[in-house]
């Protein structure tokens, strides 16, 4: 095979804000941490200020401080590394850069520009948490522009200290607003990497998700996309802090701790990140223990820059006009309950009593219910069965199908052949929808690489004219109003219509599992 590379004055590309060097590689060009913005704790973000000489764009920039360290602790992160294929990162506050993917980097080519908003919740991730992210394979088979970025999370991007002084009025959302400074550089200066501003789609799979939602509810980012994709990212939970209550109590206590008051608070901007993170926890742990409910507090805050969840307060009129594509996986928890059970090596005596424990003397309904909807499936797949996200792209879906902007659902329900049968999980989505899975070992299966390169294709279809259908995807009908169709995306794929709304439904109304993300029986500390 013949590999170039070179970077050198051929790579060099003028932003608005002053030259960045990147580097081309066999068919593309790629630029690695692109400052965008500067921003001092828990203050808007600014525009960078222009720059004389080149600024060398070869390499990711650091990724937002964590709160939950060691991230690598994690157990999914370390012993299901061949599903995953994670990487780690240098962590640095100042955290605002953007990587660019483009086959050609001059003005006036107009291609469709694709934004990728990393997962993680509110709290956690980066832009380059999974090798799957890389954009190259995105960027060379649909000739677009890929652009990822990082921003704050967690206590430095979602705490409201608005109390404290009106330059921090809106420190609860700092992190939207480091996104919404991505988009509004993406807008000044995507041409120059040969996109089109006005042709610029967001996607994001889990909390890059739910951040999505939030920017559909933020006006200060009408206009700035054109129309949006969901990936497992569409959750509703409990607790969402829409009024900030529980946050500000936490904020209080944390300015407390630190021995600050309004007029001095100021001086949190001195405080170091390890201690700024040892007093969160101590207080959230101290509020926890009097019986105050923190859960969901590292999220966005409603106030005058974020009107709110729109299943709370109604869609934006800007969000009832765009386009929306979004789906899930059918076991999006597979891999967080405390216990799998191997397909290969479960007994059917053990699924019997797995039924019995999650439905009662509603097992046989249950049971009768789930060979309906997947008359071919294991019953473990019940058991791992998500009801959370998919009940979330119902209630978001249902909501924005009685406007005119078209929809498209679906559904991943491959089963990968490791561990003896592994079905599709939260993450599946990443190397099929970046056409990446030669960088996690278990997606290299035919049969996975065949679904990969019809998601691929979709994608970049519905970047490029807001149509999934092209090519080799299977005919995708729009979800409409009484046919609430999904596109199954498996071995073999297919259109299906109100299949399993019932099944979700009464799944969390039989069971005693929390309506939360990581499955845990009710009245149990997580």
């Amino acid at each position: 095979m013949n590999r170039r590379f070179y970077c050198d004055a051929r790579t060099e590309v003028e932003t608005v804000e002053g030259w960045v060097r990147g580097c081309f590689l066999n068919d593309h060009y790629y630029f690695r941490g692109i400052p965008y913005a500067t921003a001092e704790r828990y203050k808007s973000p600014k525009p960078m200020e222009h720059w004389d000489g080149v600024k060398e764009t070869v390499t990711y920039g650091p990724v937002a401080p964590t709160v939950g360290k060691p991230s690598v602790s994690r157990v999914y992160a370390l012993t299901s590394q061949p599903l995953f294929g994670y990487r780690f990162w240098p962590e640095d506050e100042m955290c605002q850069y953007v990587n660019v993917w483009t086959k050609d980097p001059k003005p006036g080519r107009k291609r469709p520009v694709m934004v990728w908003v990393h997962g993680g919740g509110f709290g956690a991730g980066s832009s380059v948490e999974q090798m799957s992210y890389d954009g190259a394979n995105l960027c060379r088979d649909g000739d677009l522009v890929v652009v990822s970025f990082n921003h704050r999370l967690n206590i430095l991007g979602y705490m409201d200290f608005s109390e404290f002084g009106e330059e921090y009025w809106n420190s609860g959302n700092a992190g939207m607003e480091d996104i919404v400074e991505v988009l509004k550089w993406v807008r000044r200066n995507i041409d120059r990497f040969g996109g089109d501003p006005d042709n610029v789609t967001l996607f994001g799979q889990s909390g890059g998700g739910g951040k999505i939602r939030t920017i559909l509810q933020i006006p200060a980012a009408d206009g700035l996309y054109n129309r949006v994709i969901f990936q497992s990212g569409l959750m509703n939970l409990p607790g969402e802090v829409e009024d900030a209550a529980n946050n500000r109590r936490v904020a209080r206590a944390m300015v407390e701790k630190l021995g600050l008051t309004k007029e001095t608070f100021p001086e949190i901007a001195k405080v170091p990140f390890e201690k700024l993170r040892e007093v969160y926890l101590e207080c959230v742990k101290v509020l926890s223990d009097e019986g105050i409910n923190l859960h969901g507090i590292i999220q966005p805050v409603r106030n005058g820059y974020y009107v709110g969840n729109p299943n709370e307060v109604g869609l934006t009129e800007y969000a009832k006009k765009v386009p929306v594509m979004g789906g899930t996986c059918q076991c999006e928890t597979v891999l967080y309950v405390p216990k799998l059970y191997p397909y290969n090596e479960t007994s059917d005596e053990t699924r019997d009593e797995l039924m019995t424990e999650l439905f009662g003397d509603k097992k046989e309904e249950m049971v009768n219910l789930f060979r309906k909807v997947y008359p071919n499936d294991d019953l473990l797949d019940l058991y791992n069965l998500d009801f959370i996200v998919r009940k979330g792209v119902y209630e978001f879906f249902d909501r924005k199908v009685k406007h005119e902007a078209p929809l498209y659902c679906y559904m991943i329900t491959y089963h990968l052949n490791y561990f003896g049968g592994t079905p599709a999980y939260h993450g599946f989505c990443l190397p099929l929808v970046f056409g990446n899975t030669e960088y996690v070992d278990a997606c290299n299966e035919p049969d996975c690489v065949a679904l990969s390169q019809k998601m691929h294709q979709a994608w970049i279809n519905f970047a490029t004219n807001g149509d999934p259908n092209g090519g080799d995807v299977p005919k995708w009908e729009p979800y409409r109003e009484g046919e609430y169709g999904t596109m199954i995306f498996d071995r073999e794929c297919k259109m299906r219509y109100d299949f399993d709304r019932e099944l979700v439904w009464k799944f969390q109304k039989y069971t005693d599992f929390e309506y939360n993300f990581v499955r845990v029986k009710k009245n149990k500390k997580n």
